[in-house]
Parts: structure tokens; C-alpha cells; sequence
């Protein structure tokens, strides 16, 4: 059969756009050990990258700007939500598809996820309440609408406390989930402080926070719920950092470019670190050896080495950081922004960066299905 040029030309475009749906539909989502999300600050969509190929495999539209979201790394759940809408959407990743979505009595300005990957907190930090999700069953546990205005929550690995500061009281506070109480232990004398989230060390027996009036880091027993150390770092201490393999305690101010890093062992001061620039977040690769200090308060970042206590490269981003995290293997960091289409790759041996295209106007969250990062 004779065919014309311009039968011919139809019929490749259409076998063309056949076999692209087709390889988009097949992309498969269940495996997020090998995935990271985006969501974008503008428009309702996150995309879902693959972090072998370092590139967007899939776009999930969601019907609304995503604000946060969480996915587990045992079961292909997606949890995201918005400020704006009062509920959380579970989508299930395999079926590619919104599973459910639950109303919340709050607006869930923050989620986080627990240290099993099976549940996840929402909170309002400004006008209060709690909700607890299952990500397996894909519903709501339960909520507390007098739950005290707080930001990201921090789950004890014993799958029962879960910790949050309340900056108003000026103290640290312990929600137990079987018995849906709250205790709370004063961390000042006077109220109100202006405290961060709260971390944890990698074995669960220190619980650190920030305070920001005071410029100081409280290490707090969880047993005794007791202050055991206080380091005075600067007048704006960020949230503190855990590295991955529990060695060191990272207290950051993020104003002054300053970093102590705490021997978590025998709780003495590791190294006195000055930076060019205010730091507020970290990623730390393989070993606890290097790792990627930024803040999202400017485009600077640096490359400490833990082992010779050395900064071994300072450069700058193309934009405004986000968020980081390491990967599980702990040999790369991956850098979402605030006002970039853009996913940055470090590789944390080599010092290279590479970029690649995510979202369309820049993200507004960003998570991966499994990281090294432990201290939240």
C-alpha cells in the first residue's frame, strides 16, 4: 500500500502520541524509596521525580496550591494539604488516583511525618488544633482542636509521644496518642519565647530546642523532661540538626554565619564553625562526613567536611532554598526553591552541583520518599 506524504506524516504523529501516553500512564509511582515530590507555589500540581534519573517522571494534578506534604516510604501514600483547605487528600500512588479526603477543624499549616512512615501530624500554628492521619488505612485517627498553637510536631520513636513546643506558655510539650493528653514543662521563666520546632537525637534521648529571645539551645532529657545542657549560640538559633549516623549535634544561628557542632557522645563542643552566611537547615552525607549548610533566607551555601573541620567549598545557588535533604544512601542532597523551576543535585564527596527542571514557578513543598535526615 502506497501511502502520501501526508498520510504518512499522520500516522507517525499518532503512533508518536500513542506510545508518549502510553509511557506516561505506565510510569510507576508505588516504589517511593526512589522518589521525591514538588509541589508548585503557584499552581495546583506536584510533580514526582525519580532521583536515580534526577528528573520528573510524573505531574499529579490536585485541584488546589499545595501547601504541605508527606509520603510514606512503606506504602505508596500520598498525604497534601493546604492553609486554605481545611482537609487532607490521600492519593494513592499506585492507582494514581485520590484515595480519600477528610475534612480537618483547622487549617493544617503544618504535617510531618512519624518515624515508622505509617502516620503523619497535622498542626495550625496560628490558631491551634491537632490531627493525627494513618497513612495505611488512609483516614483520621483523631483531632484536638484545643491543641495549643505550635509548628512542626516531633514523634518520639517509641510511637507514643509526641512532642511540640508552645511558644505562648514558653515550654515543651508532650502529647501521648493512646491517652490523647497533653503535658507540658516551662522552658523560661517568662512567656513568651520565640521557639523553634523541637529535634531529637538519633537514640530519642535528647530532645533539642531553639529559643530565639533567649539566643539559646536547650538539650532536654526526655526521660526527666529536664534541661540537661543550654548552648548559647547567637541571636537567632535555628531549629537544631541530628546527622544521620547520631555523631554530632549541629546548633546554627541565622543571623551571625556561626555553627557549633556537639560531640552527642560526651556532649562537649566538636568544633566552632564561622560561615559567610546565617545557616537554618543541613543535609549530611555518608558517614556523617560532609555536609550542605544553607539557609532560605539567602542564595549561599557551604560544604562542611565533619572530619577535618574544614569548609571545603562556599558558592551560591541560582535561587531561593526551600528545602534539603540527603538521600538514603547518603550521597547526595537535593535543594527545591522558592522562586525556581528548578531541582538542585550536590553530590556530597565531589562538590558538584547540577540542576534539572520542577514545577513550573517554583515550590511551595518538597519531600523525598526515604532520606537520611533524622532529626525531625
Amino acid at each position: 500500500m502506497n501511502l502520501s506524504r501526508r498520510h504518512l506524516f499522520i500516522l507517525i504523529v499518532g503512533l508518536t502520541t500513542w506510545a508518549c501516553s502510553f509511557c506516561v500512564f505506565a510510569v510507576e509511582l508505588d516504589n517511593t524509596l526512589n522518589l521525591a515530590f514538588v509541589a508548585d507555589r503557584q499552581e495546583p500540581l506536584i510533580d514526582v521525580i525519580d532521583v536515580k534519573k534526577g528528573k520528573v517522571v510524573y505531574t499529579i494534578e490536585t485541584g488546589f496550591p499545595v501547601d504541605n506534604l508527606v509520603v510514606s516510604p512503606y506504602t505508596p501514600v500520598l498525604v497534601y494539604t493546604s492553609a486554605q483547605q481545611p482537609l487532607a487528600v490521600f492519593y494513592d500512588l499506585a492507582d494514581k488516583k485520590v484515595a480519600r479526603q477528610v475534612e480537618l477543624d483547622f487549617s493544617p499549616r503544618h504535617l510531618v511525618l512519624d518515624t515508622t512512615g505509617l502516620k503523619a501530624a497535622a498542626t495550625d500554628s496560628e490558631g491551634g488544633g491537632f490531627a493525627l492521619l494513618s497513612l495505611t488505612s488512609r483516614s483520621l485517627m483523631f483531632q484536638l482542636e484545643s491543641f495549643p498553637a505550635t509548628t512542626d510536631v516531633l514523634f518520639d520513636p517509641n510511637d507514643v509521644d509526641i512532642y511540640f513546643t508552645n511558644p505562648a506558655n514558653a515550654s515543651l510539650g508532650v502529647l501521648n496518642i493512646n491517652s490523647r493528653t497533653v503535658r507540658e514543662f516551662p522552658l523560661a521563666d517568662h512567656s513568651p519565647q520565640a521557639l523553634s520546632a523541637p529535634s531529637r537525637s538519633l537514640d530519642g534521648r535528647h530532645i533539642y530546642v531553639a529559643n530565639q529571645t533567649a539566643g539559646e539551645v536547650y538539650s532536654i532529657n526526655t526521660f526527666s523532661k529536664q534541661t540537661f545542657r543550654t548552648f548559647a549560640i547567637g541571636s537567632a538559633p535555628a531549629r537544631p540538626f541530628t546527622t544521620p549516623q547520631g555523631s554530632f549535634l549541629y546548633v546554627m544561628d541565622e543571623i551571625s554565619g556561626r555553627m557549633a557542632i556537639i560531640d552527642q557522645g560526651a556532649f562537649q563542643e566538636y568544633a566552632d564553625v564561622q560561615f559567610e552566611h546565617g545557616v537554618n537547615a543541613a543535609a549530611v552525607g555518608r558517614f556523617d562526613r560532609f555536609g550542605v549548610l544553607l539557609s532560605t533566607e539567602n542564595r549561599r551555601f557551604s560544604i562542611y567536611d565533619n572530619a577535618h573541620k574544614t569548609t571545603v567549598l562556599n558558592a551560591q545557588f541560582k535561587a531561593q532554598p526551600l528545602e534539603v535533604f540527603g538521600s538514603a544512601d547518603g550521597r547526595t542532597a537535593f535543594v527545591a526553591f522558592a522562586d525556581s523551576a528548578e531541582i538542585a543535585m550536590i553530590d556530597l564527596e565531589s562538590q558538584a552541583v547540577r540542576y534539572f527542571e520542577a514545577t513550573r514557578n517554583g515550590a511551595a513543598a518538597f519531600t523525598m520518599g526515604l532520606s537520611n535526615n533524622v532529626c525531625h
